[in-house]
């Protein structure tokens, strides 16, 4: 029977409702001409098996019914074949609305990685993945992804190297085409806000093809809405200049400010008073290599910014920071609500403002990473709203507990990738950190030296509930440990001695869960060496101790004969 449908047969038609109809009266009649051939098949077998009690197998009869049944399954077979062809086009995805079409479409991208963050994106303008990839199923779909504006409003632009095989004219003939994909990946994005990251390979030369990849981009800076630039001085130059009028939705900014040949001009561009991150609309910025001394030049709408992260700063060894700048530059962000800071050792803090500090309202995130001693400088800071803390240092404990003074009765979250401060004077600081949900604590990676006080058993045992007494009411809330709001803990024990016994892991993890309202939710301890002495979980489960729905991981590390580290995991 020929098909109306035939030209659709094997692809991602979507037929209307009409159609549908017909198509589905059609699958009935090839259905009935199936259930015919079916019938004539089992009429036929049936002969067969009668007459070969009266046939003898070398007879010409019985060779021909053999041919006659063959024919019959092979028709049925591409009967059958031919009904899955028309029920396919029935299909549930094929009647999907176009906006819930799109709808999943978004669901099928990936997200861009976040804002100033190290993770790697992945390249959307490769065919292979979405939304580049939607466009290749069937027009169907591409004419939804074309429309889909959503689903390209996130671009990753990675400009290619220069192979030493390839010639200048090849070379500016891939620059070009890299230019155009760019400028139709852009404007599939219509009037949607643009969450741009470009990255280009160290040492791109200016060209004919790289001035078409930037007229490309910068055709659509009034969309940009978050942008990421990391790599080569050119690409960064060229946008660091554009006026801040070009730019007026740019909300966050985040470059790798690169130390090789070149940075006098970059060191120029950012520093003009119109330029890319002078945009008021700035909200966020992330810089990366650039020099301390250089900030308070650099004219970004400081006191807008609510997020600032300065990381890697260099400086030459003639000038030495201070706290004076500094706070200076913290006066400056008054609305501030989350701050990274790497300050280069060998900056020693030595002035204080005590009569007169500067106050951040509204600073809930810090990170601060310092090799030497910050201790003036916490004194002349007053952080009222503080709730998450990274602070790293391999200095004593002065600096912290200057600091956690200004913060512990706000403080939620704190993480302290330390080494010379002991379990007693952490355990003081934490004293009035009474609304602490989440603890981790490990060495500092460029620690070195005598090994950490910090990671023993009395630690936990600070941190562990005393025993109720026989007869008293778990009513009866117990006093006399810290954090008793504790919902995580995380610790990095060091390879040195000394070490947190098992034996102490398990009381505290007891002791929390027996509380009344127990908090604790999750535990993780890893151990650099194997120091394995009980088996904590089996512990758990042999005194019944009800963890609920908590996590606890465990890993003891130990090396084979090889040298090769192997790891031991215990987990609930």
């Amino acid at each position: 029977m020929e098909s109306p449908f035939q030209p659709h047969l094997n692809t991602n038609y979507s037929p209307s409702d009409i159609e549908r109809l017909q198509i589905a009266q059609f699958v009935k009649e090839l259905q009935e001409e199936l259930e015919a051939l079916n019938a004539e098949l089992a009429k036929l077998r049936s002969q067969l098996m009668t007459a070969k009690e009266q046939l003898n197998l070398t007879d010409a009869g019985f060779a021909e019914a053999e041919q006659c049944i063959a024919a019959l399954l092979a028709k049925r077979e591409h009967q059958a074949h031919f009904i899955e062809q028309h029920t396919s086009l029935l299909n549930p995805i094929h009647s999907v609305p176009f906006d819930i079409l799109q709808r999943i479409f978004e669901y099928c991208g990936y997200d861009p990685a976040p804002f100033a963050s190290t993770q790697q994106d992945t390249d959307p303008m490769s065919p292979g993945v979405c939304p580049m990839l939607l466009t290749f199923v069937c027009s169907n779909w591409r004419r939804v992804a074309l429309d889909c504006t959503s689903i390209w409003d996130k671009p990753y632009i990675s400009l290619p190297h220069q192979t030493s095989d390839l010639s200048e004219v090849r070379w500016l003939e891939i620059l070009k085409n890299r230019a155009h994909l760019i400028h139709l990946v852009l404007s599939r994005a219509g009037t949607r806000p643009l969450t741009l990251a470009v990255v280009s390979p160290r040492g791109l030369k200016t060209n004919d093809g790289f001035h078409a990849i930037e007229k490309a981009i910068v055709s659509f800076s009034s969309q940009w809405k978050r942008l990421r630039v990391k790599g080569s001085n050119c690409i960064l130059q060229s946008l660091l200049t554009l006026p801040a009028s070009s730019v007026p939705n740019l909300e966050f900014v985040d470059l790798s400010y690169p130390s090789f040949s070149g940075c006098m001009e970059l060191d120029a561009a950012i520093g003009s008073p119109d330029c890319l991150i002078s945009s008021p609309s700035l909200r966020g910025v992330r810089l990366a290599g650039t020099s301390f001394r250089k900030l308070h030049l650099i004219p970004l709408p400081w006191s807008k910014l609510t997020d600032i992260r300065l990381g890697n700063l260099v400086e030459s060894h003639d000038y030495l920071s201070s706290d004076r700048e500094v706070l200076e530059l913290l006066s400056k962000c008054s609305l501030v609500q989350r701050c990274e800071l790497f300050v280069p050792p060998g900056r020693i803090f030595g002035t204080t403002r005590h009569d007169n500090p500067v106050i951040l309202h509204r600073l809930r995130h810090l990170e601060f990473v310092h090799r030497d001693n910050s201790t003036n400088l916490f004194v002349s800071l007053e952080l009222p709203a503080l709730t998450t803390l990274k602070y790293v240092t391999i200095k004593g404990p002065e600096p912290l507990k200057a600091l956690l003074e200004r913060c512990a009765g706000t403080l939620r979250h704190l993480e302290l990738p330390i080494s010379r401060i002991s379990a007693k004077d952490l355990l003081s600081m934490l004293a009035q950190a009474v609304h602490l949900e989440s603890l981790i604590l490990g060495p500092s990676p460029s620690y070195g030296g005598d090994p950490s006080p910090l990671m023993t058993d009395e630690l936990l045992q600070g941190l562990t509930p005393p025993s109720f007494k026989e007869g008293e009411s778990k009513s009866a809330q117990p006093s006399g440990f810290h954090c008793p709001n504790l919902r995580t803990i995380v610790l990095h024990a060091s390879h040195e001695a000394p070490r947190i016994s098992d034996k102490a892991i398990f009381n505290f993890i007891k002791g929390r869960r027996a509380l009344e309202q127990p908090t604790l939710q999750h535990v993780a301890i890893s151990h650099q060496v194997y120091f394995k002495q009980e088996d904590v979980i089996a512990m758990l489960r042999e005194h019944r101790v009800d963890i609920g729905d908590m996590t606890v991981k465990l890993q003891y590390r130990s090396y084979n004969q090889y040298g090769s580290p192997i790891s031991e995991v215990l987990s609930t």
